[in-house]
C-alpha cells in the first residue's frame, strides 16, 4: 500500500452542493451532511 500525500496533488475541489441531512430519532436528532464534489 502505497502512502500518497494529498496536499502534494494538483488538485482542485469544487463543492457542488453540502445536504444537510437531519433524521429524528426517539434519542434526538441525527445529523448527517452530504457533499457533492
Amino acid at each position: 500500500m502505497v502512502n500518497i500525500d494529498a496536499r502534494n496533488l494538483e488538485l482542485e475541489d469544487r463543492v457542488v452542493a453540502i445536504n444537510r441531512v437531519t433524521k429524528v430519532v426517539k434519542g434526538g436528532r441525527r445529523l448527517r451532511f452530504a457533499a457533492l464534489v
